[in-house]
């Protein structure tokens, strides 16, 4: 296994990084999207109030809008350039009054207790200083029925090649965090590429 080596600063400080990133998100984005939706509409969050932790250039948010018509999305992020291009990319959807985004930081979010439905995030775990902290925080926000949808890279022997999957933690890591924190109800599937921490039921 290669060893964890987390980064300096995980947040986009440049607006020709997030740009990059978020046009070679674009091409991928229906994919990247497919799990988030398809397990939203299994658990019946057809209504009401998602959050996307670290939603970057808001991608992931904007899609779960336009595939769950009748839910509400904030997109949360530190990053004040990947919320720029987030708002360019909000003008292309026919009702962006569903979508707002808010400038937080996942391990002290700026929202109350008890408000969302289901919280989802895609690739941002490995970018968090205490994940302890952001999965206290996902159990404060939810709503005492609601779920939790969390994707993220799986560190291997392909961290060699990618400093973000050379970050990312292995599931034996994952679940030593989980355990260490309020949330619960979680599993952790195990994937080759990646790995997922949902809610059970």
């Amino acid at each position: 296994m290669v060893k964890r080596q987390p980064f300096e600063c995980g947040i986009f400080e440049d607006m020709e990084t997030a740009e990059r990133y978020n046009e070679e998100t674009k091409k991928r984005i229906q994919y990247l999207s497919g799990s988030f939706v398809s397990v939203a509409k299994k658990w019946g969050t057809v209504t009401g109030h998602v959050l996307d932790v670290g939603t970057g250039t808001g991608l992931l948010a904007i899609e779960l809008a336009k595939n769950i018509p009748d839910v509400e999305v904030i997109g949360l992020d530190l990053s004040d350039v990947a919320l720029d291009v987030a708002r360019t990319n909000l003008h292309e959807l026919v009702q962006p009054s569903r979508v707002s985004l808010e400038r937080g930081d996942a391990e002290d979010m700026p929202f109350e207790d008890g408000t969302f439905n289901l919280v989802v995030s895609s690739n941002t775990l490995h970018l968090i200083t205490n994940p302890v902290r952001m999965f206290n925080e996902i159990h404060r926000v939810l709503k005492p029925e609601g779920r939790f949808f969390i994707s993220d890279f799986r560190r291997s022997w392909l961290g060699m090649v990618s400093r973000h999957i050379r970050a990312a933690y292995s599931p034996t890591e994952v679940k030593a965090l989980l355990s260490q924190s309020k949330l619960n109800n979680w599993k952790v599937n195990d994937y080759f590429f990646w790995l997922s921490i949902l809610s059970k039921n």
